[in-house]
Formats: structure tokens, C-alpha cells, sequence
């Protein structure tokens, strides 16, 4: 996408270089979501047995402040979606950093 909007900009200036800082945020920020992304996706250290727990915790608070216990027993979320969802935003991840990278040697 970024090679179609640099031809695109580069067909009305024939001396247009896409700003190399771009393309190194583009890359951190891959780095940065498939790091966290793999986490989940991975459990690493326990990772998606803290978000559930903080989950319940919070699904627990908000019962007891609206009065509706039922709220707790709803939850049906389980450990398969954070590792979906980690996975997801680590394939992500690995896609921006590899745009980047592209862009940043082509």
C-alpha cells in the first residue's frame, strides 16, 4: 500500500523519495505490536491468565456497583479469544515491519 502511494505521489514529482523516518516508525511500530501481540498469542509468562484474571475483576467490581450479580456468570470470553486476538495483531505486526523493511531497501 505504501509502494502504491508512493507511485502514486512520485507520478507528479519525479524527484520524490518517501521520508526514510516514516518508513522507521512504520517499522517500530511493527516491532512493537508483534512483540505484543506474541505475547498473547504465546501466553508468554502467564499473559492471558492476568488479563482474564484482571477481566473477572473487573466484571466483579462492575456487578457489585450496578447490583446485577448476574454479570459475573456472563462472561464468555475465554483464553482462546486472547490468543486469537494476540495472534492477529501479531500477524499484523509482522506484516507492517516487513512493508517497512521493503520500502525502507527497495
Amino acid at each position: 500500500m505504501m509502494r502504491l502511494m508512493s507511485m502514486i505521489i512520485s507520478a507528479s514529482d519525479p524527484g520524490y523519495q518517501p521520508p526514510t523516518s516514516l518508513f522507521v516508525f512504520l517499522a517500530l511500530l511493527g516491532v512493537g505490536a508483534l512483540v505484543y501481540g506474541g505475547r498473547w498469542a504465546f501466553d508468554v509468562r502467564g499473559a492471558v491468565a492476568s488479563t482474564l484474571a484482571r477481566r473477572r475483576a473487573v466484571l466483579e467490581l462492575k456487578a457489585q456497583q450496578s447490583g446485577n450479580l448476574g454479570l459475573v456468570g456472563a462472561d464468555g470470553v475465554g483464553p482462546w479469544f486472547f490468543r486469537l486476538f494476540g495472534g492477529v495483531i501479531a500477524a499484523g505486526g509482522l506484516l507492517l515491519l516487513l512493508v517497512s523493511v521493503v520500502s525502507l531497501t527497495g
